[in-house]
C-alpha cells in the first residue's frame, strides 16, 4: 500500500497496556498527538477533547496492541449453505470465546497438496473439508470502556476496531517482498520485530503472507544500551523460534527477519544471529520509505508504533474488523445521521441544480420576451404611422375596423331559417295554416339535447368543426269553432307525424293539443285578434315544438 492523496485522514487510537497513544494520520505524516496513561484523572474528558480539537474530529480507528488479545487458529467451519454460514460462524465464535464480547473471525487461505488425503478416506475428507478460520477475542477491559466512553462523548465517527498483529501482517509481507526485490522470492516465513514507545516488544510472524503467530514482551534495556537491548531482543527471538517449531518451522528453512531499531542496536543484533536468514535492520522512517509511506519526522525513529499507526490508519479495507457491540451501539446512530446528512446534501445539490437550470431558462425566456416586446413596439410604431397616413388621405381606419368586427359578429350569429320553413311548409300542406311561429337560437346545453343531437354534435366536434347551433321552433295554430275537437286533434297528430318524418334529426312533439284546458283566460299582444280570449276559443288552439340543430 503506497501513500496517496486519496488516503483517508484518521485518528488512530493505539491501545497499549500502559496507556492510550493518540496518532493523527494523514497522507503525509503520522503524528503522535498525546499519550494518556490509564490512571489519568479525567481520562474521558481529556481524550474526548483531544479527539475533537487536537485531531480535528476526524474518524477514529481503534488498534488494539494490548496483551489481552487471544487467538485460536485452525478453526474449521463445516460445509453449510451461504444463508447459514454467518449464523454457524457466530455460534462457533461464541463457544470459542464465551467471556469475550469483542470477537472476530478471519478466513485463512489453505494450501492442499496433491494426494495428501486419499479419496477413499471419508473421515479425513470430513476433517479437511470446509473453510479454515482464525478466531480472535478481546475481553471488555476497563481501559476499553474508557476509550469507548471518550468516543461517545466526542461525537466523532468510528472507522473500526482492529488488532495490530492482524492488520500488520500484510505490512510484514509487503516489506518482505520489497526487500527481496527481483533477485529472489520472499521466504515462506517472515518475522517482524519492533519495540513500541510503551516499552513493549512486538513480534509478528507470517507464513505465506498470513499471520502465523505474535508475541508481545517487555524489554528492560533503555536508550543507548545497544548491546544489552540487542541481547534481550535476541533472547526473545530465540524463544519465538522455539514456539515456531511447533508449526513445522526449522532453522534450516530460513526466514526474512526485519528489525526496527537504531542503526547501532541493529548492528549489535546482527552479530548475535546464528541461524540462516535474510536480515534487515532499519528505523521506522526507513521502513516507511521502503513501503512507500510518509510518516514525517519522528523524535524516536527506533520505535515501530508510528509505522503501524500510519499503515493501519491509511487502510481502506481492513483484514479483520472486530465486532464490538458497545462500539456498534455508539457508531450506528452516527452512521445513520451521516447517511441522512449525505442524502440531504445530495438533495440540496440536486434542487440547487434544478433551481439554477430553471433560473437560466427563466432568464432566457425573459430575454425572448424583451426581444418580442421590441419587435411589437417597432410593429406598433409602423402601424401608427400607416394609420396616420391613411387618416391624412381621408380613411377612418378605426371606423372600418369596428364595422368589420360588427359584420363578423352578425355573420357568426346569423341563422338561415329558409330550409326549416321549407320543411314546415311541406308538412302543413295546402289545408293547414299557421297563426304564429317563433324560431330562436338556443344556448348549447347538453341536458336539453336529444340522443340524435348529441351524436351529431360529437361527430361534428371530433371532425374539427364548431359546435352546431341549436334552434327551437314553436308553431302556434288554431282551428275554427265549426269543426269538432276530435277532428282538430287528428289533424294535429297527423301534422306531428309528417314533421317527424321531415325532421329526423330533431325532436318534434305536441306541446298543446286541441281541446286542452290548461288555463281559463290569456291575454297577449301577440295573438292575432289582439284581445282577451275565452276558454272555448283556447280549446281549439294547438302548439307544436321542434328542437334540434340548425339545418
Amino acid at each position: 500500500m503506497s501513500a496517496s492523496f486519496m488516503s483517508p485522514n484518521r485518528t488512530v487510537l493505539l491501545i497499549a497496556d500502559e496507556g492510550l497513544f493518540i496518532y493523527s494520520v494523514t497522507a503525509r505524516a503520522a503524528r503522535l498527538v498525546d499519550t494518556v496513561p490509564w490512571a489519568t484523572e479525567g481520562f474521558v474528558p481529556m481524550v474526548s477533547g483531544l479527539l475533537c480539537k487536537a485531531c480535528g474530529g476526524k474518524p477514529v480507528l481503534i488498534v488494539n496492541d494490548m496483551t489481552d488479545q487471544y487467538f485460536k487458529g485452525g478453526q474449521r467451519l463445516p460445509n453449510v449453505g451461504m444463508m447459514d454460514k454467518q449464523g454457524v460462524l457466530r455460534r462457533k465464535l461464541q463457544v470459542a470465546f464465551p467471556n469475550y464480547p469483542i470477537r472476530g473471525a478471519l478466513q485463512m487461505k489453505q494450501k492442499r497438496g496433491r494426494g495428501s488425503v486419499k479419496s477413499g478416506d471419508k473421515a479425513a475428507n470430513i476433517r479437511t473439508s470446509g473453510d479454515l478460520y482464525l478466531f480472535a477475542g478481546v475481553p471488555m477491559a476497563e481501559s476499553l470502556v474508557k476509550v469507548f466512553e471518550a468516543i461517545r462523548v466526542s461525537m466523532v465517527s468510528v472507522a473500526g476496531f482492529t488488532l495490530l498483529p492482524v492488520e500488520a501482517s500484510d505490512m510484514v509481507y509487503a516489506l518482505s517482498e520489497k526487500l527481496a526485490g527481483k533477485a529472489r522470492t520472499p521466504n515462506e516465513w517472515a518475522v517482524f520485530i519492533g519495540q513500541h514507545q510503551s516499552g513493549a516488544l512486538r513480534q509478528i510472524i507470517t507464513r505465506n503472507g498470513q499471520l502465523a503467530m505474535t508475541r508481545i514482551t517487555t524489554v528492560s534495556a533503555g536508550e543507548g544500551e545497544y548491546q544489552s537491548w540487542a541481547n534481550d531482543v535476541y533472547q526473545e527471538f530465540k524463544a519465538t523460534l522455539s514456539y515456531l517449531s511447533r508449526y513445522g518451522f526449522s532453522n534450516d528453512d530460513g526466514a526474512d527477519l526485519m528489525l526496527v531499531s537504531s542503526p547501532e542496536a541493529g548492528a549489535e543484533f546482527e552479530k548475535m544471529l546464528d541461524i540462516p536468514c535474510n536480515f534487515n535492520s532499519f528505523t521506522a522512517n526507513e521502513a516507511a520509505r521502503i513501503l512507500g509511506l510518509s510518516i514525517g519526522i519522528q523524535e524516536e525513529p527506533r520505535f515501530a508504533d508510528p509505522l503501524h499507526a500510519a499503515w493501519c490508519g491509511r487502510k481502506v479495507n481492513f483484514i479483520l474488523k472486530m465486532d464490538a457491540p458497545e462500539l456498534t451501539r455508539i457508531h450506528q446512530p452516527r452512521q445513520a445521521a451521516a447517511a441522512a446528512m449525505a442524502l440531504l446534501i445530495l438533495s440540496g445539490c440536486y434542487f440547487g441544480w434544478q433551481t439554477a437550470s430553471q433560473s437560466q431558462a427563466m432568464l432566457s425566456l425573459r430575454s425572448d420576451i424583451d426581444d418580442q416586446k421590441r419587435v411589437l413596439g417597432q410593429a406598433q410604431a409602423e402601424y401608427d404611422q400607416e394609420v396616420a397616413r391613411l387618416e391624412s388621405l381621408g380613411f377612418d381606419v378605426k371606423l372600418m375596423q369596428a364595422s368589420l368586427k360588427t359584420f363578423a359578429s352578425l355573420e357568426e350569429n346569423r341563422m338561415d331559417i329558409l330550409p326549416i320553413l321549407k320543411r314546415i311548409s311541406d308538412g302543413l300542406g295546402d289545408e293547414l295554416r299557421v297563426d304564429r311561429m317563433t324560431i330562436k337560437d338556443l344556448a348549447y346545453n347538453t341536458e336539453a339535447v336529444s340522443e340524435l343531437d348529441v351524436g351529431r354534435i360529437a361527430e361534428s366536434v371530433s371532425a374539427g368543426g364548431d359546435k352546431p347551433k341549436r334552434i327551437e321552433a314553436i308553431i302556434h295554430m288554431s282551428f275554427p269553432q265549426t269543426i269538432s275537437t276530435d277532428e282538430g286533434r287528428k289533424q294535429i297528430d297527423d301534422l306531428e307525424r309528417r314533421l317527424k318524418s321531415l325532421f329526423p334529426e330533431h325532436m318534434v312533439w305536441v306541446e298543446k293539443n286541441v281541446g286542452s284546458k290548461d288555463y281559463k283566460e290569456v291575454t297577449s299582444g301577440e295573438v292575432r285578434r289582439g284581445q282577451g280570449v275565452t276558454v272555448e276559443e283556447l280549446d281549439m288552439q294547438a302548439e307544436i315544438r321542434i328542437t334540434g340543430p340548425l339545418i
